[in-house]
């Protein structure tokens, strides 16, 4: 059996019902590579434990993950009447888990961007960019994929708003912006254009060779500015990210709608849809207990208790 042509047979099967099947098309193409060079005749529980055990991480989930990968495709091949068994589910564990996020301060976020203005070249693009898009995302919640992805014509600072084009569960969505934040981005747009007046690519977020950033060169970035505030560390289970001023915005917001009172319940949703979240119970999952929030949240409740016992 030709394993690789089996695994492209299904991914075009499975492609055409509107999967995407991006990152699992690309593991299962390295498993027919796996499997073609043992010249395997069968997709059996022992061989697919041996691939998933492969997994450069080397971590219990990320071997589950991989052997889970395998399972519908175990499911097709007896479908097709061809010598397979269907794995297990459950075999090794839990295929996610959720690491608590690192949520930063105010305190946390203004010294990341100040020491951003010390990468190299020193009042370089590269560094102003990282202090822009630091703020940018401590300020609206994107995601940093989607903020690096930013086209020039996508930021509509005349009418303070982003257009994100390429929104994860939405093909596109509108995200207000503070005046505070347009100042800032109006302040980083003149100095990219007196840098690189001519538009090369069309990026709102440029480095100094002309090109745009991307992730990697962002998250690079961020460990350097990470390593240089002390949060190097792993804090539960895993160093700060990037992406957790994601998490950080959502804590912000709420602990901010308590302060002042509002009706936090009803609000959710729409903050919900300014993240870019399908369902509510997304948004919820971005928050984390952290003391001036359960602080609100017990004075509220208190609160509460007191209001019922008086009526009583």
């Amino acid at each position: 059996m030709n394993w690789t042509t089996v695994v492209n047979t299904y991914l075009a099967q499975r492609r055409q019902l509107g999967y995407t099947l991006e990152s699992e098309g690309r593991l299962l193409l390295d498993y027919a590579l796996f499997a073609d060079k043992k010249k395997a005749s069968q997709l059996s529980v022992s061989q697919a434990l041996q691939w998933a055990n492969h997994a450069p991480s080397g971590s219990r989930i990320a071997i589950a993950r991989r052997f889970s990968i395998l399972r519908p495709f175990s499911r097709y091949l007896c479908s097709m009447g061809l010598s397979s068994e269907v794995l297990p589910t459950k075999l090794i564990g839990p295929t996610h888990r959720r690491l608590p996020p690192f949520i930063f301060s105010d305190d946390d976020i203004t010294q990341l961007m100040v020491l951003a203005e010390s990468l190299i070249p020193i009042a370089g693009l590269r560094a102003i960019s990282m202090r822009t898009l630091i703020g940018l995302l401590a300020s609206t919640g994107l995601r940093p994929g989607e903020a690096v992805r930013l086209q020039r014509k996508a930021v509509n600072l005349k009418h303070g708003e982003i257009n994100v084009l390429q929104s994860k569960g939405w093909r596109q969505r509108i995200v207000p912006l503070a005046p505070s934040t347009v100042r800032a981005l109006q302040a980083y747009e003149a100095f990219r254009d007196n840098l690189t007046p001519v538009d090369q690519n069309g990026a709102f977020f440029l480095l100094d060779n002309g090109g745009s950033m991307n992730i990697q060169t962002a998250d690079y970035a961020f460990r350097i500015l990470r390593g240089k505030l002390g949060l190097s560390r792993q804090i539960n289970g895993r160093a700060p990210r990037l992406y957790d001023l994601r998490h950080s915005f959502v804590c912000h917001r709420v602990l901010a709608w308590y302060k002042t009172g509002e009706d936090v319940n009803r609000l959710m949703p729409q903050l919900s849809r300014y993240l870019g979240h399908k369902k509510i119970g997304d948004t919820y999952w971005y928050l984390s207990i952290i003391p001036e929030l359960m602080a609100c949240v017990s004075e509220r409740f208190s609160s509460c208790l007191q209001v019922q016992g008086d009526e009583l």
